[in-house]
Formats: C-alpha cells, sequence, structure tokens
C-alpha cells in the first residue's frame, strides 16, 4: 500500500502534462514551427559565449587588404632566394592567384569534410577568417597561405599566433586551427606537414596542416590557370 500514493502522484502528472499538451496543442506547435524558420533563416539559437552566427562578412576593401599583404609578405620571402626558378615563381604571383589559390582551397577543403564553410568573415576584433566551420561540436578555423616558391615557418607562426589569441578572445575552447597551404611545385610541399605540424604541437589551440598543389586544384574544379 505504500507504494500506491507515489504511482497514483505519477499517474496524475502524466495525466496533467497529456491534458496540456492536447489543450494548448496548436500554441505549442505555432511555437515550435516559428522556431524552425528561424533556424533556416540563419536567426541565432544561443549556444555559448560567441556563435558562428556573430560573425559577419568581411568587407570586401578589408579581404582585399589582408591579400595584398599576404602577397607582398611572400614576395620578401621569396626575395631571399636568388634562384632562377624561384625569380620565376615570384613573378607569376599576384593578389588575382592568391585569391585564385585561396578560392580552390576551401572548396576542397569543404568538399573533404562535406559541411559548408563560412568564408572571409569576422567577429569584430580579428583581422578576418578565410573560413570558419563548426563539425561535431569543434570550431575549425581555416587559414590559408599561398606559396609560389620556398616558402617560410615564420610567416606561418605569425598567423597562427593570431588566430590562437582570436580563438581565445572569443572563448573557443573548443577550437581547432587548419592551417592550408597551396605550393605550385610539388617538391615544395613534400616535406611541409612534417616540419609544421610538429612545430605547433604545443600551441594552445591544436593545428592541424593540409596541403594542396595549385594544378591539381586547378585541375579538379576545371579553372585554367
Amino acid at each position: 500500500m505504500e507504494h500506491i500514493g507515489p504511482l497514483i502522484q505519477t499517474i496524475l502528472w502524466v495525466g496533467l502534462i497529456a491534458w496540456i499538451v492536447w489543450r494548448f496543442h496548436s500554441p505549442i506547435y505555432g511555437l515550435l514551427e516559428a522556431l524552425r524558420k528561424r533556424v533556416e533563416a540563419g536567426s541565432k539559437i544561443k549556444a555559448g559565449p560567441f556563435e558562428l552566427s556573430d560573425l559577419v562578412p568581411q568587407d570586401p576593401v578589408s579581404q582585399l587588404r589582408k591579400i595584398v599583404e599576404e602577397t607582398q609578405e611572400t614576395l620578401e620571402i621569396e626575395a631571399q632566394d636568388n634562384s632562377d626558378t624561384s625569380k620565376k615563381e615570384t613573378s607569376a604571383l599576384s593578389t588575382a592567384r592568391y585569391f585564385q589559390a585561396e578560392d580552390l582551397a576551401l572548396r576542397a577543403l569543404q568538399a573533404e569534410y562535406g559541411i559548408p564553410i563560412k568564408r572571409q568573415v569576422t567577429g569584430g576584433h580579428d583581422h578576418g577568417f578565410d573560413g570558419i566551420f563548426e563539425l561535431g561540436g569543434v570550431k575549425h578555423i581555416v587559414e590559408v597561405k599561398y606559396i609560389a616558391g620556398t616558402g617560410n615557418k615564420h610567416r606561418f607562426r605569425d598567423a597562427i599566433q593570431r588566430l590562437t589569441s582570436a580563438a581565445h578572445e572569443y572563448g573557443w575552447s573548443n577550437s581547432k586551427i587548419i592551417l592550408v597551404l597551396v605550393f605550385e611545385r610539388a617538391e615544395r610541399s613534400e616535406n611541409a606537414k612534417a616540419m609544421l605540424e610538429p612545430a605547433f604541437a604545443n600551441n594552445p589551440v591544436p593545428v592541424s596542416v593540409r596541403t594542396f598543389l595549385m594544378p591539381e586544384l586547378a585541375n579538379r574544379f576545371g579553372v585554367g590557370i
């Protein structure tokens, strides 16, 4: 008999919930439908201190400035190599080429992960992200670097530090940086991943290195180069 009281109480609660659902099913359905439409339209559903929906498109001037800076950085690095091959590669370098390499690399990465990548976005207190997406609860921050010649690991270190600082500022405790390197020549890319991943092994935000060849990307996506 001592168990009858809790059993009756449970039955009453179930009955009350069932009655509320039956009585107010139209308003509840309307609320759920409105929530679904908001999600589909891209409205924010708060899930942490800083959301991907808080990111906004980076304006064209800022995008161009970033590409010009990186192109100039590449030119300065390649100028240190006086070989005929390096001079030829450097002469072909342009902001248009950099834009193309970045676009193709992000396309390849998006196909690889099977998820849309937000491109050229900013949270307002950063230098801009080439790409960013969330997968399995982890925010993946993408940085693309185009290497016409030899490249230089110091330019990669500066980028990793910048992205790490941004991740900390926005409170992205569960995040990862994907450093994407697009090479013109296969022999330049052979040891890049093996060299760079150990160099960033102790970075506060985990770093993964992906490498692509520009001719292969162009062929894959049917782009003339």
